[in-house]
């Protein structure tokens, strides 16, 4: 994707958010083999499947001692997929395909998460129109005398940081 930043042009592609972020970019393997669905942190922690990204932060927060490290850690990491990499709404469910990959911690850090994140990242930039859209909604919510706000899901940090080189 191209941009014009004061007359410049500037790429932002799948290279430049790997080097970025340091995520692998490589193919999406066409299986991941989870231990028969296992999924321990929903069964021990949770005991359901609609889980919430804010769910995971009120555990992290209200057991922070007291539970074995290894549980700590994967639910820090599926927290950090889902608030900072895929900077998902924290109403949303939590993907249970995450939830049982964390539960090998080998394949989770090997699993080309930059080739999950990128195309999400480059769909919110590329949505069009998002300046009139944003100017309308401000319009709306300020008539109301609220402030307007908007976010962009994916980790548009990365394409912030590009910019610099």
């Amino acid at each position: 994707m191209w941009f014009n930043f004061d007359g410049k042009p500037a790429r932002f592609s799948v290279y430049e958010f790997a080097v970025v972020t340091g995520l692998r970019c490589s193919e999406l393997p066409v299986e991941v083999r989870l231990e028969a669905c296992r999924n321990h942190l929903r069964d021990t922690y949770f005991k359901t499947n609609a889980i919430k990204t804010s769910d995971l932060l009120n555990k992290i927060q209200k057991w922070l001692r007291g539970k074995p490290q290894e549980d700590r850690l994967k639910i820090a990491l599926v927290y950090f997929l889902k608030s900072t990499l895929l900077s998902s709404d924290p109403k949303k469910s939590v993907s249970q395909f995450h939830l049982s990959m964390v539960d090998d911690l080998e394949t989770f850090n090997k699993f080309p998460w930059g080739s999950v994140v990128y195309p999400v990242t480059l769909e919110q930039l590329q949505t069009r129109d998002l300046r009139a859209k944003y100017a309308n909604y401000k319009e709306q919510l300020e008539a109301k005398g609220k402030k307007a706000t908007y976010t962009l899901y994916g980790f548009p940090f990365a394409f912030m940081v590009s910019i610099f080189f």
